[in-house]
This record gives structure tokens, C-alpha cells and sequence, in this order.
């Protein structure tokens, strides 16, 4: 045994459906309002019709409408969630959840999480210093300028 449920999340959601119709046509506009009632989730679209989760991902993903009302459920489910953890960060109680934004959403300010972005930025601010201040050599840290 492998350590693996012996059937996949969709599969047993499909089992339970309480009308399974196989093989009837998936109708559009019913789709769209499932979709966007369940917020992209496809495996509870497809309960709610009594359908297996992979007729109804192969019926959406053949009609550009309804892969752009997926995408779009989805993308407002992510807004969603963006909004609760940036009110979580405002509370001020979580401060590794602040520096994460402040890493991701606010590189443009100077918050970058790319550590070798931030060595050549500090190596170069250094050799501009000694070009422009003549202050010591950033290569030859012990050496003393005459």
C-alpha cells in the first residue's frame, strides 16, 4: 500500500452527488451561475449538477466563456483572501505576515526579497561611494587611503 487514499478528492465527491446523470449535457448558463456561486471550486460545481469533476473541468475548459468565469471566480476568491490578510498584517500582531507583504507587495520600495539583487546593489552603492567620496578602496578593506 502506498500511503495514498485509494481514490482521488473528485472522485468520492462524484460518489456522493445526490442526482448523478452521466453522460447528460453540461448547460451553460448553469454552469456560469455554479461557478460563480461556488467560487471556481469545480469539484462543488459538479455536485451540484450531479456530475463527476473531470466531465465538468473538460466542459469548461471547451467553452472560452466558461474558462473566463473560472479564472474570474477565481481571481475574486484571491481578492478575498488578499483583503483578510492585509487586515490580519493591519492588526499589527503578526509581524512575520507584515515583512512577507512588505517583501512582496512593496519591492518597489526598497523591500526586496532577492538577496542577490540586494549584494550587487550593495557593491555597487559602495563603489559608487569611493568613486565620488574617495573614501576607501570597498575591495581592500584594510589597506588605508593615502
Amino acid at each position: 500500500m502506498s500511503g495514498f487514499p485509494s481514490k482521488a478528492k473528485g472522485n468520492q465527491r462524484a460518489e456522493t452527488a445526490k442526482r448523478p446523470h452521466p453522460g447528460v449535457p453540461l448547460d451553460k448558463n448553469t454552469l456560469m451561475k455554479l461557478i460563480e456561486l461556488h467560487t471556481g471550486n469545480v469539484s462543488r460545481v459538479a455536485d451540484a449538477i450531479g456530475s463527476d469533476r473531470y466531465s465538468v473541468k473538460r466542459r469548461i475548459d471547451s467553452d472560452v466563456e466558461l474558462s473566463k468565469a473560472l479564472e474570474n471566480a477565481r481571481e475574486r476568491k484571491i481578492d478575498k483572501l488578499e483583503q483578510c490578510v492585509w487586515e490580519r498584517a493591519m492588526e499589527g500582531k503578526d509581524t512575520a505576515l507584515q515583512l512577507f507583504l512588505l517583501k512582496t507587495q512593496a519591492r518597489h520600495r526598497g523591500y526586496d526579497q532577492d538577496e542577490v539583487k540586494n549584494a550587487a546593489r550593495d557593491i555597487a552603492t559602495a563603489a559608487f561611494d569611493f568613486i565620488v567620496n574617495k573614501t576607501k578602496n570597498p575591495a581592500e578593506p584594510n589597506k588605508p587611503l593615502k
